[in-house]
């Protein structure tokens, strides 16, 4: 997910349990190796050195008061999410809407769209490391494309105005692509002609990561 601040605090998308067993194993293995390891062995260093830094450096992250960690699955995410949701919802962005459609505009060009021209529509999660982004890819008739993502400014009022105007997209799709974490998790938002995401791919897309899918319109 989208790195993010709540109630002044950097909000870290994982488990604090998880960070505290990841705290143990690499400090114990860092200790093994101080036990049994010989000073100029590569079997001493390289555990040493992988180990203990990343020991320390979860530890330091792990304490550091500025950061919160929270788990996707927990109240605490979910209101989260409301905040970020209430404090984005109406701004447009990069987004201009009309009765028919909408105009992207980015930097000094920009690109007219209609909803009725959508044809598929997917979903699916980048992993940056540290988060994870949604990111969703929308064809039109014409196979053109365009990706938005979550730190596109207007993502949240778009996502909205894409399930009010395609009623086969469902309003809390993102909860799907959201669990697991680190996960790519491409799923079909929607297709006009009722396919399949295999038949999709094989058809004219080309994922190389090969990622689990899912049929959200199905």
């Amino acid at each position: 997910m989208k790195s993010a601040k709540y109630n002044g605090k950097n909000v870290i998308w994982e488990s604090k349990t998880k960070q505290i067993f990841l705290i143990i194993i690499c400090f114990a293995f860092t200790f093994m190796a101080l036990w049994a390891g010989k000073i100029n062995s590569v079997r001493f260093w390289f555990p040493l050195i992988l180990f203990g830094g990343g020991g320390i450096f979860i530890l330091i992250r792990f304490l550091n008061p500025k950061n919160i960690f929270v788990s996707l699955n927990s109240k605490l995410a979910q209101e989260i999410f409301s905040s970020q949701a209430v404090e984005n919802q109406d701004d447009p962005g990069i987004f201009e809407y009309n009765e028919n459609g909408f105009k992207i505009t980015d930097e000094n060009s920009f690109n007219t769209y209609e909803w009725n021209n959508i044809e598929t529509v997917l979903a699916y999660k980048i992993d940056l490391l540290t988060y994870d982004e949604i990111c969703i890819d929308v064809y039109t008739d014409d196979l053109n494309k365009f990706t938005i993502s979550e730190s596109t400014w207007g993502w949240f009022q778009f996502i909205s105005r894409l399930s009010e105007n395609i009623k086969a997209i469902q309003i809390d799709w993102y909860i799907t692509i959201a669990n697991p974490a680190f996960e790519k998790n491409l799923t079909l938002l929607y297709d006009k002609n009722n396919r399949t995401i295999e038949e999709i791919i094989k058809a004219q897309y080309y994922f190389p990561e090969n990622p689990k899918t899912h049929n959200s319109n199905s």
